[in-house]
C-alpha cells in the first residue's frame, strides 16, 4: 500500500471544496488529474474514499486518511516554521514567523469558563492560530472523526481511532435559579406541579442536563416552559437575572451564590465527564496543548 502526500493533499481539497472542480482551482491543476489522483489513492488501499455527491464527502475510510492529511499538514507546516524549539532569533522579526493552524473543538462552558488561557498561553509559546469548533460536548468527537480538529473536549470516552484519550475530570452543575424567582416558583422545593410551570432556561434543543436533573426530582413527564440561551456566559446572566431556573456550572455560578443573587435549588447535582481527545502524533504542539489543558481542568473540574 502506497499513500503519497498529493493524494492526501488532493483528498483533502476535494473534500474541502466539494467538488473535484473547486478542488482543482485550489490545487491549480486540472479536474482530469484531480480525478486521477483521487482514483489512483482508491487503488493504492482498495477503498472507496470520496462519494461522488454534490458535495462530495468522505466515506468512512475516506476520513481516516483525511485525518492523516491534516496530521501531516501539521507537521511539514511546523517543521517548515520551525517550531521545533528553535527560537525567535531566526528570523529577522518574530511577528514575521509563519503561524501554524491548530483547530480543536470545545463545548461552550469549558470554553467561557476555563479553556480561553491555554488558548492563550499556546499563541504565545508558539507561533500557531487556534481555531476552536464549538458544540455541545456529546457531539464533539465528530469532527475528530471527519479530520476537522486535532483534538477535542469531549463526554464521549470511546476513543476514535487514531487518537488518545485523556480524563479531565467532571463539570459538575447546579439547579439555581434567581432568589426572588425561587421564592415565587418554588415555594416548596422542586416539585413535579411546580417544575412543569416554572420557566426553565436550556443551553439549546441538545441540551440534556436539565432532563436529567428534573429526573431525579420526579418520574412525571412534563414539559416546562423553555426559553433557550446558546451561549454559556448569557445562559448563566440569564438564570441570575430570572429568566428561569436552571442548571449552571459550579465554577460559574460560585460567585453569584456567595453573593446571595441566586439561590441553589436540589441537593442534587449532575457530573458530565470531561475528556480530552486528540490525534496519536508525536508533535511538540499537540504534546505542550494536552499539558495545559490537563493543567487547567485541574482548577475547574471535580
Amino acid at each position: 500500500m502506497a499513500i503519497n502526500s498529493d493524494g492526501l493533499a488532493t483528498l483533502a481539497a476535494v473534500v474541502r471544496g466539494g467538488t473535484f472542480e473547486a478542488a482543482a482551482r485550489s490545487l491549480h491543476i486540472t479536474p482530469s488529474a484531480v480525478s486521477q489522483r483521487i482514483k489512483a489513492l482508491e487503488t493504492s488501499v482498495g477503498r472507496v474514499l470520496v462519494q461522488r455527491t454534490k458535495p462530495a464527502v468522505a466515506t468512512a475510510d475516506g476520513e481516516v486518511l483525511l485525518r492523516l492529511a491534516k496530521q501531516w499538514d501539521l507537521l511539514t507546516t511546523s517543521a517548515f516554521a520551525e517550531l521545533t524549539g528553535e527560537d525567535d532569533g531566526a528570523h529577522a522579526d518574530p511577528r514575521d514567523r509563519p503561524r501554524v493552524h491548530l483547530p480543536i473543538a470545545s463545548n461552550a462552558d469549558s470554553l467561557a469558563i476555563w479553556l480561553l488561557p491555554v488558548i492563550v498561553a499556546m499563541q504565545e509559546r508558539f507561533a500557531v492560530a487556534v481555531e476552536v469548533l464549538r458544540d455541545d460536548e456529546s457531539h464533539n468527537t465528530e469532527f475528530l472523526r471527519t479530520g476537522a480538529v486535532l483534538g477535542a473536549l469531549t463526554s464521549d470516552p470511546h476513543t476514535v481511532r487514531g487518537c488518545t484519550t485523556r480524563r479531565l475530570g467532571a463539570t459538575r452543575y447546579l439547579a439555581v435559579a434567581n432568589t426572588e424567582f425561587a421564592a415565587h416558583w418554588f415555594p416548596n422545593g422542586l416539585h413535579s406541579r411546580d417544575l412543569g410551570r416554572a420557566p426553565m432556561v436550556a443551553f439549546d434543543r441538545k441540551d440534556t442536563i436539565m432532563a436529567a436533573l428534573i429526573r431525579r426530582h420526579t418520574r412525571a413527564a412534563i414539559s416546562p416552559p423553555t426559553t433557550y440561551i446558546p451561549s454559556s456566559t448569557e445562559y448563566h446572566r440569564a438564570v441570575e437575572l430570572g429568566a428561569g431556573w436552571g442548571t449552571v456550572p459550579q465554577a460559574q455560578i460560585a460567585d453569584a451564590l456567595a453573593a446571595g443573587t441566586v439561590t441553589q435549588l436540589s441537593d442534587h447535582h449532575v457530573d458530565i465527564e470531561l475528556f480530552w481527545q486528540h490525534w496519536t502524533l508525536n508533535s511538540p504542539l499537540i504534546d505542550e496543548l494536552t499539558a495545559l489543558i490537563v493543567a487547567a481542568a485541574v482548577d475547574y473540574l471535580v
